[in-house]
């Protein structure tokens, strides 16, 4: 059974060498169907009136309809450009998931990044982000937190902070995008916080609020933002009281020491 025609079915006809079903209507669609499952694959909508007749040529690349609007339709089987057009796109998607990693892989992070976003790839780009994080911290964990560093960077390298701050609004607004979906997720919360930190000082309000999803964004990240800043903040308090103890502690130490000293 066949299920779609919001009306009659007025023709028929057999494609594919048995394998599919062409269809009309008194609702004026034309329907694909797949003969094994049922489902329908395509719907084209030209008619305004009941399409009263169906003819394909013998090879199947056309087809033609007519239909109570005194309208002949030619119709042309796209399926081999289709299928010809989606291998063009993966070959040409492979090609550049590979010269992503060779980004990656001469640290060439400005181009990395750049590409990551026109591929659309959130979850490789938040990886890059927080490699290269990680890799500036142990970097530089043996210096003091105290002394200034002329290679500080927010996002852990100059040249991720640099390509941040010269996107177009696009890209601007699909990274925030994607900082809206890291914020969610308290493991990420720290990347999110950085990428966001980034974004604010290198670009003015006017430019953000101009961003076609800006209120959505801003309703989105501000809620996240501020749990994550109050869990930080009892963090740190619970650090504080912790310290106290230890200092506390080791004053008892002391006092008892010192009367050992004096009953000996």
């Amino acid at each position: 059974t066949f299920e779609g025609h919001t009306s009659s079915v007025l023709c028929i006809e057999f494609v594919a060498g048995g394998l599919q079903l062409l269809s009309t209507g008194s609702d004026g669609l034309i329907k694909l169907w797949n003969i094994k499952d049922g489902e329908c694959v395509l719907t084209l909508d030209k008619h305004e009136g009941k399409i009263w007749t169906l003819a394909k040529q013998q090879s199947e690349e056309f087809m033609a309809t007519g239909g109570t609007d005194s309208v002949i339709h030619i119709w042309k089987d796209t399926t081999q450009e289709e299928v010809d057009r989606m291998h063009q796109e993966e070959a040409r998607t492979l090609e550049q998931q590979q010269a992503l990693d060779n980004y990656l892989l001469v640290k060439d992070y400005r181009n990395a990044v750049s590409l990551a976003l026109s591929l659309d790839q959130p979850h490789r780009l938040r990886t890059i982000f927080q490699d290269v994080m990680m890799a500036a911290e142990n970097r530089h964990g043996a210096e003091s937190d105290d002394m200034p560093r002329a290679d500080d960077a927010i996002l852990g390298n100059a040249a991720i902070d640099k390509v941040v701050g010269t996107l177009s609004p696009e890209q601007l607004d699909r990274l925030l995008g994607y900082v809206r979906s890291w914020n969610t997720n308290g493991r990420f919360a720290r990347v999110a916080q950085a990428t966001l930190y980034c974004v604010l000082t290198q670009y003015s309000s006017e430019t953000i609020l101009a961003l076609p999803s800006a209120k959505e964004l801003i309703a989105a990240l501000q809620p996240y933002s501020e749990r994550h800043f109050s869990r930080l903040d009892g963090l740190l308090t619970g650090s504080f009281i912790v310290d106290y103890t230890l200092h506390a502690m080791d004053a008892v130490g002391s006092l008892d020491a010192d009367r050992t000293d004096m009953d000996e």
